[in-house]
């Protein structure tokens, strides 16, 4: 019998709330309305992801373990009475804290235990003078369990199998999650000065669903037990590997499997593998770093990027363009120039985050050489509040979180909210799906997997790969639909409400009038929309920027 219990636990909760473990801004439990769509108050989806790599350890080792997702300290101490030999606690650097006070309960109540601590966090120096611990688990986290308990390095691994997001709201309204998650690597090549994804794996990328077989397999496996056809990609640059790409692809043909993926991939892999290789692919999110206009990284030189954006969203394949403010050559006219740049580019939406010298990336070792490192705390370098450095040009604080905070409001009254972004996005998929189609037959276009182009070929048959993917496109436009009379209600201008009255038209030119039961799901949105708005004023009467969602304590035993 193994005499061996882990604990694999996040940090403990609320999140996103000031308190003296812990920041409001920048530290929600949700992705989009964190950093992506924030500042769009009603109209913004509400979404929250599990923590991915405690359950892919737990899959992987052969201990009696334990995953505690999101628990509150309650959760947490109660959990500890449970006859742990060893707990592993992930963390961010904003969160040191929290697992400051978990550690030392830890050592207090429970001395024997052995501390493990892991995740993005373990790069702060001098760790051990701030948090009491006995292990930090560097890189990839499975190989290092199994090296620490002394197992099997070569035994194949085992994807987990996990609903995602754990849940999702729009309007007030919760709907079933529709996905799941797919861990195919870690790691990045591209190395970012400012990117400690990339540096936490020396600039390399390690994968671990290692061949298409692999992911299409884990695909298989998920869709059975789940029932799910959408998944995200954990992976900073899955394509990277274009054969496993390519490969996946020509399995997906072969088996008619239409599978849906949202993933993050730099513009000149875009670029080079083509828009429709992504439509076949069935990419229907893709996050790309454009960073700067001024000074272009080397994954985005000397391309189009808004002709790139705009031919990704005319087929129906939504855009979230990231971009870094405060930059060494930022100025307050440059910001400004920089803003209206990215907003230009009329992606569905964008993440604005501050420079951040984190510790282990080249810019932190550059800034520390350079002595601009202004010892902010870590609880408060989470990207949305003041710089960790001593800016050149912007030297107050304030002005930090207040330049970001008007980033996201200009997006949002340039553009609109982000559910009309993607539902004029899939509307259009759909519509230049159709034309593609046609456009086959009149001129006996076939796909070529190779050049990953549509070739003239006299041996022409219709293309039924491509005609279900289209209709899955169709069907994510129709989601939207019966939500435009609410973004239309709660519009920011009247810019942006004569934008989606065309785009109410067009869906009718399309797809003809609404029927009777989508009527009565609109009419069900505005309503909750308008339930969901008093309750966001009832926040802001708080001093938050809108509702703050707190993800539920999810408890997942393994080998008991």
């Amino acid at each position: 019998m193994n005499s061996k219990k882990l604990l694999l636990t996040s940090v403990f909760g609320p999140y996103g709330v000031d308190n003296k473990y812990g920041k409001s801004l920048g530290m929600q439990m949700e992705l989009l309305d964190n950093q992506v769509t924030r500042g769009q108050g009603v109209h913004s989806p509400r979404q929250s992801y599990l923590s991915f790599g405690l359950y892919l350890i737990a899959e992987n080792i052969s201990i009696p373990t334990t995953v505690l997702d999101f628990p509150v300290w309650k959760d947490f101490i109660k959990e500890l009475k449970n006859g742990y030999t060893h707990i592993g606690i992930t963390f961010i650097p904003p969160n040191i804290l929290k697992v400051k006070r978990m550690c030392e309960y830890i050592r207090k109540h429970y001395p024997k235990i052995e501390i493990i601590l892991g995740g993005y966090g373990v790069v702060i120096p001098n760790l051990e003078k701030i948090v009491p611990f006995d292990h930090l688990s560097n890189g990839e986290g499975v190989i290092w369990m199994r090296k620490f308990f002394n197992e099997d390095l070569d035994k194949p691994l085992k994807h987990p199998v996990l609903k995602n997001p754990i849940y999702s709201r729009v309007y007030g309204i919760n709907s079933e999650p529709r996905g799941s998650v797919l861990l195919t690597g870690v790691g990045c090549k591209n190395g970012c000065s400012f990117c400690v994804t990339s540096h936490m794996f020396n600039k390399s990328y390690l994968p671990l669903l290692k061949t298409a077989d692999d992911v299409f397999n884990t695909c298989l496996d998920i869709e059975k037990k789940l029932n799910v056809q959408n998944f995200m990609i954990m992976d900073e640059n899955f394509l990277m590997v274009e054969e496993r790409a390519k490969e996946l692809l020509k399995l997906m043909e072969k088996n008619m499997k239409t599978y849906v993926f949202v993933l993050f991939c730099s513009a000149n892999l875009i670029k080079k593998l083509g828009v429709d290789f992504f439509v076949r692919m069935g990419i229907s999110r893709v996050w790309i770093g454009v960073e700067s206009m001024t000074y272009q990284h080397e994954k985005v030189k000397g391309i189009d990027v808004k002709g790139l954006i705009s031919e990704l969203r005319s087929k129906g394949i939504v855009v979230l363009a990231s971009t870094i403010l405060f930059q060494e050559h930022h100025d307050y006219e440059t910001i400004e120039k920089e803003i209206k740049w990215v907003n230009s580019l009329d992606s569905d939406m964008v993440q604005f985050m501050n420079y951040m010298p984190i510790p282990s990336t080249t810019l932190y070792k550059e800034m520390k050489e350079s002595n601009r490192l202004n010892n902010l705390p870590y609880e408060k370098q989470s990207g949305a509040m003041e710089l960790a450095f001593e800016h050149p040009y912007i030297k107050n604080p304030k002005q930090h979180i207040s330049i970001l905070k008007n980033a996201f409001k200009s997006k949002y009254h340039y553009s609109g909210p982000a559910i009309f972004k993607m539902a004029q996005t899939a509307l259009m998929g759909y519509q230049q799906g159709v034309k593609e189609l046609k456009k086959q037959k009149e001129y006996n276009l076939v796909w070529n997997s190779e050049s990953l182009k549509y070739e003239v070929n006299e041996n022409w048959s219709e293309d039924s790969y491509l005609k279900k993917r289209i209709e899955m496109i169709k069907k994510e436009a129709l989601r939207y639909r019966v939500l435009l009379k609410t973004a239309l209600i709660f519009s920011p201008n009247r810019k942006i409400k004569q934008e989606i009255k065309i785009l109410i038209k067009e869906f009718s030119i399309t797809f003809g009038k609404m029927s009777f039961s989508d009527k009565i799901k609109s009419n069900i949105v505005k309503m909750m929309a308008i339930k969901e708005s008093f309750i966001e004023k009832i926040w802001k009467l708080k001093g938050y920027e809108g509702i703050i969602h707190q993800p539920p304590m999810i408890k997942t035993v393994y080998r008991e």
